[in-house]
Parts: structure tokens; sequence; C-alpha cells
């Protein structure tokens, strides 16, 4: 796997096809691997780039600060590497989040941006929201990642069909450094940039399973509120649409780049 230095960090990305470039952009925790469904799919059209964060995959791990804005710098210095003026950006949870991150850092830099299960804020100001994260930080420190690993990746699918895809997913999870995997999730909590959701004009696609952990409503409440955006549910999906239903998110992605 391909590797470049972006910001004083080794990032690996998988890099395939010929076309417009179109860059996947993946969780917590998990890495570009997971893309796998979409890069065989769109490689014939595009070209799909699908990097690892720093602190994932193959890219490099180094003992510093893991931020939403941190990872948007990344993504620009890649494609400033890769000589790419623009892109069209697809985005799951975190992805999303960066996604949203890039459109405020370097709209001029964005074609259009797809985001899958994720938002442009994850507030830590309501109980609720502290208690969404303490219960993940507790579940960590007491069980350990690999047993976390597994819950979470239980916990990304509505159907019990996908025995292979959650042993992989826990596996990509529990393989994270402690202390880095720590780093980003509490990094998410308090990131926001709804104070800049009316202004983005980057055409953006809302993709979200029917069963996400935030209600489809409030995916389209962020719709309403942006300039240029839509929404599409799949359904019968929980978390981890890309990987649960990847036909259907391969079509609504592809409906949406060819409008555009």
């Amino acid at each position: 796997m391909p590797a470049v230095i972006a910001n004083g960090v080794e990032i690996a990305y998988a890099d395939e096809g010929e076309g417009e470039p179109l860059i996947f952009l993946h969780g917590l925790g998990i890495s570009q691997a997971d893309w796998q469904p979409q890069i065989e799919h769109f490689k014939e059209h595009y070209r799909v780039i699908a990097p690892d964060f720093r602190g994932h995959g193959a890219s490099e791990k180094p003992d510093a600060e893991y931020n939403i804005p941190v990872h948007s710098a990344d993504i620009i210095a890649l494609m400033d590497t890769l000589e790419l003026a623009t892109a069209h950006i697809v985005g799951l949870s975190m992805g999303g989040m960066v996604a949203f991150q890039l459109a405020v850092d370097a709209p001029e830099r964005l074609r259009t941006m797809t985001i899958v299960n994720s938002g442009p804020a994850l507030p830590n100001d309501t109980f609720a929201a502290k208690k969404m994260l303490w219960s993940r930080l507790i579940m960590i420190h007491l069980f350990g990642m690999k047993w976390f690993a597994k819950k979470v990746a239980g916990n990304m699918f509505v159907s019990d069909e996908h025995d292979e895809a959650v042993a992989a997913l826990a596996n990509q999870i529990a393989s994270n450094p402690k202390k880095i995997y720590l780093r980003n999730l509490k990094s998410l909590w308090g990131w926001g940039v709804l104070e800049h959701l009316t202004g983005i004009k980057t055409p953006t696609l809302m993709l979200t399973g029917d069963c996400d952990y935030s209600p489809v409503a409030v995916k389209q409440a962020i719709v309403d509120a942006m300039q240029r955006a839509e929404l599409v549910v799949v359904e019968n999906s929980g978390h981890g649409t890309p990987i649960e239903r990847p036909e259907e998110t391969n079509r609504a992605i592809e409906s949406f780049l060819n409008a555009h």
C-alpha cells in the first residue's frame, strides 16, 4: 500500500482506478479496508483513494494529538501531495465528521460530499451525550479493547447475517493502540461545525441507515438546514451501512455523483 508524509506523519492509502478523484474516509478504529465493496465498484469510473487516518490501519501511529481538525488537515495534505485540486469525499461516522470539517476548512477542495451515518456535531453538554461517552470509556477501562471491540462491532448491523464482517471489524478495533483510540474517541465529543452548517455550499448527500444510532429525523433536520443537501435512507441498515448494504450504498452514491 502506498503512503505519503502528511504533516509529518506517514499516511497509507489505497489508490485504484482512473477518473475524477473519489476519496473514502473510514470510521473510528477501523480502516480503508472496510470500503472494499465501494472501491471495487467505483474504481471502474473514478480514481478511488481510501486513506487510513493517522493512528489507524497501516498509517503511522504517533504519540501525538488526535482530533477531527488534525485528520482534516492530513487529508488536505494528502490531496496536495497527490496533486488533487479537488475531489468527491465520502465519509462514514468519524470520516463523515472529517468531511464536514473539510467543507468548512477547505470548501474549494470538495466537489461533493457524502455523509454516511454521521453529522456536523457531537455535543458533550447533555446528560445523554456524557453518558454515551463515559459508558464507552468505562467499558474500555474495565473490560479491555478486545471485549469493547466485539461489543461495538456487534452493534453496527441490524441483521444477524454478518458474522464474518463483525469479526473483521472487531479485530480491527481491538488492534488499535488503546491510548490512541481513547484520544480519538474523547476528541469526538464536543466537536462540531454547526455554526457553519447553513453556509456550507458543497453539494451534500446525507446517507443513513434507518436503524443508525441517531434517528432519521435528525439527519433530515441537518439536510433542511443546508443549502444543497439531500437525504437517502437505506432500509434495514444500522451504523455499518456500506458494509451491511453495499449495493444500496453504491447505488445511492453513484446516483448522487452522476447528478453533480
